[in-house]
């Protein structure tokens, strides 16, 4: 783990406290030389010489700003900031590239890199490069706050917003299930912002990221000495979020020698660090999150009956996007907004997009919408623009109706159009008069 260098980071005359600038380079005299420089500007410095480690700072602190060499010995740069922006696409990632691979660079930021700086490094362009890409995302986070995340036009996700209000303002556990992608991690964050703890900044653990001992050390710390290599006392997660919100994500993957220690820490509001002899007093209020199917998990004795009582006093289960075709429109807005563009929907892409299946709900769509930002060309996100396997001429529905239920696809279609029979059929890939018959069979009937 890098070294960490509390301190302010100044812009103009605003004062922002605890941004944080990960440097990820598998030469650590890089670090070693310019982590003084941005200490001097005023930041906080982690750093991380492969994905493993930049993934650990990811999920247990808060970064706000990576900057990744293009070339990290057998790791590919490449293949790391597409992990990285797979993780978190709101931290800004900035490439460090030497001389030749420029082509690459200006590829990155093709797949969602801010920006690119050459070797050797001028510190004074690598500052205000830096300083740009802090403040637009300063601004956007202001712009797009949690509660535009969390709008919802469809009538299951307002009754599940309604609740959570609600349970926001207690401090009981709260468990969010939800396929991968359905926005559990925004749901927990409008929850954090809506309880008494939204002073403090939450803290978060993706428990997938780790295998078992590092898990364990992420969420308890260590005393000094504790084993080899702890040459420092060091704060686990747990520490880290007292008197706040932690969210505790997938924790269905968590081992089960670790979630006893969980169940105790909940139970008993204390812990103890790895190699201490004394249990610390902690006031967390916990969130956690899974795509897992708990009860059948507890079946095949792989996670603990005790613990998913515990976490489940309050249980919130969010629908697939495919079930939400209301908020497509919407999310879309969201997310080109948040890459600062004013681009739009074509009416083509629309429809598309609200009868795609979305088997990665939310996030594909993000992703899909990202990837169309770089290609648009014009003011619309046209279907050419889409990634290749939804650039096709054929609708989903057309691909799909001779392997699935019939008239449920239908009625979808109906729903998406508003009743409009003419655009359903296009819809369908079925002309208007085949459409006619197929609702007479099923006995369909609109208003």
């Amino acid at each position: 783990m890098g070294n960490v260098y509390p301190c302010l980071y100044i812009l103009g005359n605003m004062v922002t406290f605890e941004k944080t600038i990960l440097l990820v380079d598998d030469n650590i005299s890089i670090y070693k030389s310019l982590s003084p420089l941005l200490l001097e500007k005023g930041f906080y410095c982690l750093y991380a010489g492969n994905f493993e480690e930049a993934a650990r700072h990811y999920s247990s602190s808060s970064v706000d700003l990576t900057l990744l060499d293009i070339r990290l010995g057998d790791e590919d740069g490449m293949s790391i900031l597409k992990k990285l922006l797979s993780y978190n696409t709101d931290i800004p990632i900035i490439m460090i590239t030497a001389f030749g691979t420029i082509e690459t660079a200006v590829q990155a930021i093709q797949f969602g890199a801010k920006n690119y700086i050459q070797k050797p490094i001028n510190f004074k362009k690598l500052f205000t490069i830096i300083e740009k890409h802090l403040q637009t995302a300063e601004e956007n986070s202001n712009v797009l706050n949690v509660n535009d995340s969390v709008f919802s036009l469809n009538s299951e996700m307002q009754e599940i917003i309604e609740k959570v209000k609600v349970l926001a303002t207690s401090d009981i556990p709260i468990l969010i299930q939800g396929e991968s992608g359905t926005g559990k991690e925004v749901l927990a964050d409008f929850i954090h912002k809506n309880s008494q703890h939204r002073g403090k900044k939450a803290v978060k653990i993706n428990c997938s990221s780790f295998n078992e001992s590092l898990l364990e050390n992420e969420l308890f710390g260590h005393e000094k000495g504790a084993y080899t290599g702890a040459g420092d006392l060091f704060k686990g997660v747990f520490e880290r979020a007292d008197k706040s919100t932690l969210f505790l994500d997938e924790i269905g993957d968590m081992p089960l020698s670790l979630q006893a220690k969980i169940l105790r820490a909940i139970q008993n509001k204390e812990i103890r660090r790895l190699g201490g002899k004394e249990d610390l007093n902690i006031d967390v209020r916990f969130i956690a999150a899974t795509n897992k199917d708990l009860p059948e998990m507890i079946k095949e004795k792989t996670f603990r009956k005790d613990l998913y009582y515990r976490l489940n006093t309050a249980t919130v289960i969010l629908p697939p996007l495919r079930d939400r075709i209301e908020d497509i429109e919407h999310l879309s807005a969201i997310f080109i907004k948040k890459k600062g563009s004013n681009k739009h929907l074509s009416k083509e892409t629309t429809l598309l997009f609200k009868t795609f299946s979305w088997p990665g709900n939310i996030r594909e769509l993000e992703n899909v919408i990202n990837y169309a930002l770089v290609l648009a060309r014009n003011d619309e996100i046209r279907i050419n623009d889409l990634p290749p396997y939804l650039n096709t001429k054929e609708t989903p529905y057309s691909l799909s109706i001779k392997k699935n239920n019939e008239e449920e696809l239908i009625l979808k279609a109906l729903k998406t159009t508003n009743n409009h029979k003419s655009a359903a059929a296009q819809l369908l890939g079925i002309s208007r008069k085949t459409l006619y018959n197929k609702m007479k069979h099923y006995e369909i009937r609109t208003n």
